[in-house]
């Protein structure tokens, strides 16, 4: 029997010729990394395991992204005595304040390959497997241990395979087969400990950004990782990229899933995650016309180029309406710097964006936009239960990036396909 290519790029990392799923490895690692919020702990914890080393710093890289630009006193010394550890550690990679969230930049700087196990010390770390890489989030002892001795103990997952066919209508996105997805899987249900690998023939026509947000979602679906095969699209994405060789991998003809489910891409329509649980998903259609006082566009789910570019089409020659905050934050340094060069960051802030410095922003409630009590935000991102974006009082919609623009110029949640077909006299001005 055949291996999926979660279980061959493990048995590569394991140095055998074959696992299954529930056998235990002992792996080599390909890269580690971690963030601001964890960051000074995995530096805590290999200081108190003894070591003065990393397998290999080139390997090694560390993210100020959540919590970026520093709000308190408190998160300036953390990332000072992260960037002070990165130095003695020579830590070859520190991405900081500025340079966007780690999901998104460790692909953008060819740190995560296709073949490869990467283990990072976040949530959301399944982002990566677009590559067709295994992309594994574990605690910081675990991320200590790999980034001192590059090896780390695993156990093989069985993989649920999603087969896409078809094309997406207008105004349609991949955040809304995400959204479908979850509606299937569940919120940590279905899916825990578990890959989802994603193929079929309506992958073909998907972009890398469109499948990073797939990838991302599927962490609060409970899975372990998720991990698209890699096609000529993710071959033309690394090729500039890749700071070092990678051998692609895809599953057998004959590996055994334990699930196999098929999704018709072309019978999707925009959908939202209603408060307060990322599988209460909807329509937008139904959810259309409720009042809310922001939007948000940016996170690790869908703060990228063509995420920015879509808002931009859609608020073009619009204005946002009164009473709502649009908050716009670049997912990295290297989309910001695209989108203000194609003029969608100009065209954004005509419009009445606040647009602010690469970082996860308001995501997690801390900065760059809160919620008090009693408001509704509609956001791209990723997570919508209580307080997650400030006053737990407060209620968060997720949708995708022309959910949100569509909303942000109407004042009320709308469905982006009305407001492109009823033309600019829609407009706010």
């Amino acid at each position: 029997m055949g291996m999926t290519i979660t279980e061959k790029i493990l048995a590569r990392a394991a140095g055998l010729d074959w696992v299954k799923p529930g056998q235990f490895l002992d792996c080599k690692v390909d890269q580690v990394a971690s963030m601001d919020l964890q960051g000074k702990l995995v530096f805590n914890t290999i200081d108190t395991l003894g070591s003065d080393t990393l397998f290999d710093p080139e390997r090694v890289a560390f993210t100020l992204d959540h919590q970026s630009p520093a709000q308190t006193v408190a998160i300036a010394d953390v990332h000072a005595a992260i960037r002070k550890a990165a130095k003695r550690f020579e830590v070859k990679n520190l991405f900081d304040v500025g340079s966007g969230i780690m999901h998104v930049v460790m692909p953008e700087k060819g740190l995560v390959l296709p073949g490869e196990l990467i283990i990072m010390n976040e949530s959301h770390t399944p982002t990566g497997g677009a590559i067709g890489a295994v992309v594994i989030g574990v605690g910081q002892t675990d991320a200590a241990v790999a980034a001192a001795l590059g090896e780390i103990w695993l156990v093989v997952p069985a993989t649920i395979r999603v087969e896409l066919h078809g094309k997406l209508r207008d105004s349609v996105t991949t955040k809304d087969v995400a959204l479908h997805l979850m509606n299937l899987l569940g919120y940590e249900r279905k899916a825990i400990y578990k890959t989802i690998e994603i193929g079929g023939p309506g992958v073909a026509d998907l972009s890398m950004d469109a499948r990073f947000t797939i990838t991302n979602y599927c962490s609060d679906m409970g899975a372990k990782s998720a991990i698209f095969e890699p096609d000529e699209v993710t071959l033309a994405y690394v090729k500039d990229r890749a700071q070092r060789p990678f051998t692609p991998v895809r599953s057998d003809a004959d590996c055994r899933y334990e699930e196999v489910i098929e999704v018709d891409l072309g019978s999707l329509e925009p959908l939202l995650a209603c408060p307060h649980a990322l599988d209460n998903i909807h329509s937008v259609a139904s959810q259309a016309g409720k009042a809310i006082n922001e939007a948000f566009i940016g996170t690790c789910t869908n703060g990228r180029f063509e995420d920015l570019a879509a808002a931009a089409a859609i608020v073009e020659g619009r204005k946002v309406a009164p009473g709502v905050r649009f908050v716009v934050v670049p997912a990295s340094r290297e989309v910001y710097q695209r989108a203000l060069k194609a003029g969608h960051i100009s065209t954004l802030a005509d419009a009445g964006a606040l647009v602010f410095p690469p970082g996860c922003g308001p995501c997690m409630g801390e900065h760059s936009g809160v919620l008090g009590a009693g408001e509704v935000a509609i956001s791209s991102g990723n997570r919508n239960m209580k307080g997650r974006m400030g006053s737990p009082d407060s209620f968060v919609y997720l949708g995708s990036p022309q959910t949100v623009a569509a909303s942000a110029v109407q004042g009320v949640i709308t469905d982006p396909r009305t407001l492109q077909a009823a033309g600019k006299e829609l407009a706010h001005v």
